[in-house]
């Protein structure tokens, strides 16, 4: 257990002085003491004893003065910069890499300190402490000492004394340390004078011992460089440890009454004093003593799970250990437990256990010592030669990074300098997320160790057989799972084997005393390590896969007490963030356990269930090939696969030619494809599925990976074969399949390069299954081998590629150095699976489909709207006259078209306007005209409707179908059909009966109106668009005023329950009115389905005329008038062939057409087109258009 102490600005911390430390707390009785230090004059202040000081100029202990240099004043006079604002010059107009006042190098040194100046404020609230009670007491605590150890030789008593006002050493312990051959750093001091009690001393010397370790009951607490005054008369082997120290491992006298007074107000001591003098003794320290916790941070975010893949090489970031935040971590995984299931006197005994065993998980790397296990030795290859790698360029801020890392990790034990090792490996810089939003901050360290992996001698270990493991699980109800913290780095490294694994800087050469992420030896060793501390428990109450375990037993809190004692003797820590300590369901390489039983994780099966059926004849044949190398172990497959085979064949034959290319020309459902070959496809895909939960890891077979990427998806499929397999053409190999992934690139992984989208797809499938790919044996990597060559050097490559890029693809390559694995180059065509799995197999999502759609977008037309084209020759009568002249003239059918004596054109006895057939320019022109422009692209039946109102001719539904379904802009706007769920709704038998109204969201447009108002009349289907600053009950309040003052009070509302509709203002306008108000239920929007669609109308329309006229979104306000006239003017099949404008108040609706015939041609019999499919709608269509006495 590590301390660290960042002292607060302005504060000087640790200083051995006989007055006030900083301005520190009041001593007791005694002289007055004076001390300054190198930055001039000390505080003055009392001392227990305080004679008198005064010296000037005297050396205060290196790590025990805070340097205040530099360090914004708080005082009242000098305000802290507003947050946000320039550190230079305080402006709020820009950040201090801005500043015009402050040079590069200056805002550097800006923002480092006030990055350590929020460390030091979080380190010092970090320091408020919690007594908490433990079930142990120490052993021996008579006169308040420890056992303690300095620079690794024992002394007799380390005394904690909070009334001494600096720390003393004897000098008996520097003779020892001196006669052992330790070489110390002392300094000579002017006189210091002390006051102890009944004499006075002059100190002459300051020591600084480089560790200081106490043993506690949680463990040992190790202080660094910590400095004593020597008493030079005392030659025992006895120190003591002043207040200041004290002060800063978070003793406070206020909060140890406040305690007590907590505990009871009055105390009786008069026993408990005699209880513990024996007669003739002096009066000691009082023997109960208690832990000290700090109260822990806020609780850090989860980090992706891809970045901490990429980042499991780095070397470990140094954190002082804080048992509190492990214990806080440790009280919410008890509150899970609880959740599970686990009984109240279960949580009791849970939390003792967690409590006691506490320093067995950690949640920072600390300075812990490794693991007392067997260190790891690595054995070389014949005639391997040194790896020696130059030291590589870094910037200067990532050298100043690695001069921190670095020293942190030599002061932590971890690494030590060694200029004199043969072996260099190259430490690599890896950029972490927080770096975007806060430059200061620390990129990650990972060294690369590839080239010394390929000069060792990989260590053979048992795999576990997964088979026989399984069956252990059998009546097991309930689990626990612990993880290790930072696995390898917990684990010793042979003294003779560290020097490989060194790494050099800009500084030199460090060398490693832990075990480092991704070296050859790691896995087996590790595997060896669970095997020596938990050996006995294997196979009976445990199972374990490298640093994951897994406890199932009835009695399972005994179990956990039991393994964690393990722990706590071998001095392994668990990371308290991932342990999971009551389950009764876990998933463990790769299957979910559970009292039910095993059963398989989806996610083996993931890419053959998202798999969709092949579309081409193509894609079936690489369907049938894939399948084919399964053959063997799929039952019946020559039955199941039969109809496959032939179509596949009929394919050929009309083809005559088996080649994919040619083959992927061909449409399934143009040769046949029909219900036998559908059901054959999913037999032999359910066989699939069927086989891969069976499939095993056998560790005598051999284990493949084949790995595709396509532009959106990626692909990967494991399979084992027999050993010796490999060797034999692929088609006649005997795949096994293990597990099969597929994935889809989506924001900006689908703008990733090639290499990179081929490169991700083998990570990932390395990162979601390790469980079946690390083995002693290795596997085989099958992909495209000039793939392989950027990984592991990309610079070699390609020169052109982005430097960012060749990062990534290098923190890739350094997660794969825990496998094993050798990498066999695989054509596209021949590598069935990883290209199956890649493209049309990925997911919901064709390419076809997505090559269609970017085609859409790209192809939008050059100019504005059509009808305002210069080139565009809007119809008109003479034209129609001379189109039906020349028809007649040439004999052609008229269609029972007949010249009417007004405007001399050609009727139809329904009174439409009758188009030739062969005037084909004629009819798209007004195709466009009825469905561009202010016509709104509605749907192509509202088109043809608008149509046929108008003008005939024989193609007409098919002509207006095909130019729809055409139409560029609704190709980027339309939306396929929702089925309307069952439910209830109200129904309007009259105009201005019911009245629905919604809020639609919208981007934020011109005047910062962000919201549409939809009022829509429930039986005619009119409506009223209201552009709205704020979604608002003012504002739907005013909307419906304004309806009812020109329409009339409706006394139905419908809407839903948001709170700009259901609140007190609606409803006193409600009752004002004597009106209804009908909410939706929460989430059954089609009881509010009218209005609904109108919603997605006014976006498909605003869309398609936004696109239509190349305007910004944030001009749609300007669109939605035109939007609401297409919505009511536009003829509809459910009103009888009439428009809801005309439905709803009986004026003629009409649509662009109409500007091209004379009114009198547009006059219609009253009857025509009435539609009688409704009763009510026929009754109010005849009583609207008969009786105009009774219009409304």
């Amino acid at each position: 257990m590590t301390w660290e102490y960042i002292a607060p600005s302005g504060a000087t911390t640790q200083t051995p002085s006989t007055g006030r430390d900083g301005g520190g707390d009041r001593g007791g009785a005694g002289g007055r003491g004076q001390q300054s230090g190198r930055r001039g004059r000390g505080g003055r202040g009392r001392g227990y004893g305080g004679g008198r000081g005064g010296q000037e100029g005297a050396i205060a202990p290196a790590a025990a003065t805070g340097d205040t240099s530099g360090t914004p004043s708080t005082s009242s006079g000098d305000r802290r910069p507003a947050r946000g604002s320039c550190l230079k010059c305080q402006s709020t107009d820009h950040q201090v890499r801005e500043c015009p006042r402050c040079t590069p190098e200056e805002a550097t040194r800006l923002l480092r300190e006030l990055r350590e100046r929020r460390e030091a404020r979080r380190s010092e609230s970090v320091r408020k402490l919690n007594i908490v009670d433990t079930s142990k007491r120490l052993k021996s605590d008579d006169r308040g000492s420890v056992a303690a150890a300095i620079d690794g030789i024992a002394v007799t008593a380390l005394m904690l004394d909070t009334g001494a006002d600096t720390s003393l050493v004897a000098r008996g312990v520097l003779e020892a340390l001196t006669q052992m051959g330790k070489v110390l750093r002392v300094n000579p001091v002017a006189g210091i004078t002390l006051s102890p009690v009944g004499k006075e001393k002059i100190m002459t010397r300051i020591v600084t011992f480089d560790e200081v370790v106490l043993t506690t009951s949680a463990g040992p607490l190790m202080l660094r460089n910590l400095s004593f005054y020597v008493e030079e008369d005392n030659g025992s082997m006895e120190v003591i440890v002043g207040r200041p120290i004290m002060r800063l491992l978070g003793y406070s006298t206020d909060k140890l009454l406040v305690e007590a007074r907590k505990v009871r107000p009055d105390w009786e001591l008069g026993v408990a004093q005699s209880d513990n003098l024996e007669p003739g003794a002096a009066p000691a320290a009082t023997p109960g003593m208690r832990r000290l916790y700090a109260e822990p941070p806020m609780l850090p975010d989860e980090e992706d799970s891809v970045e901490r893949h990429e980042t499991r090489t780095a070397t470990p970031t140094m954190h002082p250990t804080n048992l509190t935040e492990v214990i806080q971590y440790l009280e919410k995984k008890v509150e899970i437990a609880s959740e599970m299931g686990l009984t109240l006197d279960g949580q009791a005994r849970l939390t003792t256990i967690l409590h006691v065993r506490a320093d067995s998980f950690r949640v920072d790397f600390g300075n812990d010592p490794p693991v007392r296990v067997a260190p790891m030795q690595v054995h070389l290859k014949a005639g391997a030669e040194p790896v020696r790698a130059q030291p590589r360029r870094y910037s200067p801020t990532d050298r100043e990074f690695l001069d921190r890392h670095t020293r942190a990790l030599l002061d932590h034990g971890l690494v030590y300098k060694n200029h004199r090792s043969r072996w260099a490996s190259a430490p690599r810089i890896v950029r972490k997320k927080e770096q975007d939003s806060d430059p200061t901050a620390d990129p990650r360290m990972t060294i690369d160790t590839r080239s010394v992996n390929e000069k060792t001698e990989p260590m053979p270990w048992p795999m576990p057989v997964l088979d026989v493991v399984i069956g252990e699980l059998e009546g097991a109800r309930f689990f626990f799972v612990l993880d290790w913290f930072r696995g390898y780095w917990q684990l010793p490294l042979h003294p003779d084997s560290q020097k490989l694994y060194s790494f050099v800087t800009h500084r030199g050469i460090y060398t490693p005393t832990r075990v480092p992420m991704g070296v050859t030896d790691a896995v087996a060793y590790c595997q060896g390590v669970v095997e020596e501390i938990f050996g006995d428990l294997l196979g009976h109450c445990m199972l374990a896969w490298l640093d994951d375990n897994i406890i199932t037993e009835e009695a399972l809190l005994d179990v956990l007490d039991q393994v964690l004692a393990r722990c706590e003797q071998y001095g392994l820590k668990l990371h308290a963030k991932k342990c999971t300590f009551f389950s009764t369901k876990v998933k463990w390489c790769g299957r979910i356990i559970s009292a039910d039983g095993v059963t398989h994780c989806p996610e083996r099966v993931q890419g053959l269930v998202e798999m969709q059926r092949p579309r081409t004849a193509g894609e079936l044949q690489q369907f049938v090939c894939a399948a084919n190398w399964m053959r063997q172990s799929l039952p019946e497959y020559s039955r199941i696969s039969a109809a496959l085979y032939e179509a596949l064949d009929r394919v050929a034959q009309v083809v005559g030619s088996r080649k994919k290319n040619q083959l992927s020309k061909v449409r399934l459902e143009d040769v046949n494809w029909g219900d036998a070959e559908v059901a054959s496809f999913e037999a032999v895909r359910t066989a699939l599925l069927k086989m891969v939960p069976l499939a095993h890891p056998n560790p005598t077979m051999d284990v493949c990976l084949y790995t595709d990427a396509s532009q959106d998806f990626w692909g990967a499929a494991v399979t084992q074969l027999p050993a010796g397999e490999a060797q034999r053409p692929l088609a006649e190999q005997d795949h096994r399949p293990l597990a099969f992934l597929s994935g889809r690139f989506v924001g900006a992984a689908s703008r990733w390069s090639t290499i990179k989208k081929e490169a991700y797809a083998i990570v990932e499938a390395t990162r979601r299954l390790e469980y079946l790919l690390l083995r002693p044996r290795g596997f085989r990597l099958y992909t495209d081998h000039r793939n392989l060559v950027y990984i592991f050097n990309p610079y070699a490559t390609d020169g052109t590629m982005a430097r960012y890029q060749a990062d990534k693809l290098q923190r890739w390559a350094l997660s794969l150095m825990s496998f094993q694995y050798i990498i066999d180059h695989v054509p596209g065509d021949v590598n069935v699976w990883g290209d199956l799995l890649s493209r049309w197999g990925a997911g919901q999502v064709r390419e076809d489909e997505h090559e269609a759609t970017r085609v859409a977008r790209l192809a939008v037309v050059e100019r504005v709207s059509p009808l305002e084209d210069p080139e565009f020759v809007w119809p008109s009568e003479t034209e129609i006259k001379a189109v039906q002249d020349a028809a007649r003239e040439a004999a052609q059918d008229l269609e029972g078209a007949q010249q009417t004596g007004e405007r001399e054109l050609m009727v139809m006895p329904s009174g439409q306007v009758w188009i030739p057939a062969d005037a084909e320019d004629l009819r798209q022109r007004l195709c466009v005209i009825a469905h561009t422009g202010a016509s709104g692209h509605r749907g192509a039946q509202t088109t043809q409707r608008a149509l046929e109102s108008v003008f005939y001719w024989k193609t007409l539904a098919v002509d207006v179908a095909a130019f729809v379904g055409e139409c560029l802009h609704c190709m980027a706007t339309a939306s396929g059909r929702i089925s309307r769920p069952f439910g209830e709704t109200l129904v309007a038998t009259k105009p201005n009966e019911i009245l629905h109204f919604d809020y639609l969201s919208m981007v934020e447009g011109d005047g910062g109106v962000k919201y549409v108002l939809v009022l829509k009349d429930g039986m005619s289907g009119y409506v009223e668009l209201v552009a709205c600053l704020q979604a608002t009950a003012d504002t739907a309040c005013q909307a419906l005023i304004d309806w009812f003052k020109r329409f009339g009070v409706v006394h139905q509302w419908v809407s839903d329950q948001g709170a700009h509709f259901r609140n007190q203002i609606v409803e006193r306008l409600q009752r004002a009115l004597g009106a209804q108000h009908h909410f939706v239920t929460a989430y059954t929007p089609w009881a509010n389905g009218t209005v609904e669609v109108v919603n997605r109308e006014v976006l498909k329309c605003m869309k398609a005329l936004l696109s239509e006229r190349r305007l910004a979104i944030r001009d749609w306000p300007a669109l939605l008038p035109v939007v609401q006239a297409a919505l009511n003017s536009m003829p509809a099949d459910r009103l009888g062939g009439k428009s809801p404008l005309t439905a709803f108040t009986a004026l003629p609706g009409g649509t662009q057409l109409t500007s091209i015939l004379h009114p009198a041609i547009l006059r219609r019999p009253l009857s025509t087109g009435l539609h009688r499919r409704s009763k009510n709608i026929w009754t109010v269509s005849a009583w609207l258009w008969t009786d105009s006495t009774r219009r409304w």
